[in-house]
């Protein structure tokens, strides 16, 4: 199986944006804080990592 360069840095920075997205839920949570901010970089991680799986061919 053969992965594209594009893939593996575009899937590591999906996975730090999903990352640092579910720290910020959990932190918000603890301080009985509402957080926007982090489920749109959480929404953005996972619309990230389908694209480019669909990109480089994994998916379909």
């Amino acid at each position: 199986m053969h992965l594209e360069v594009g893939f593996i840095v575009g899937g590591t920075i999906a996975i730090v944006l999903l990352i640092i997205g579910i720290i910020a839920v959990v932190v918000s949570k603890r301080k009985a804080q509402e957080n926007k901010w982090a489920w749109w970089v959480i929404l953005f991680g996972v619309i990230a990592l389908i694209s480019g799986a669909i990109n480089s061919g994994i998916l379909f």
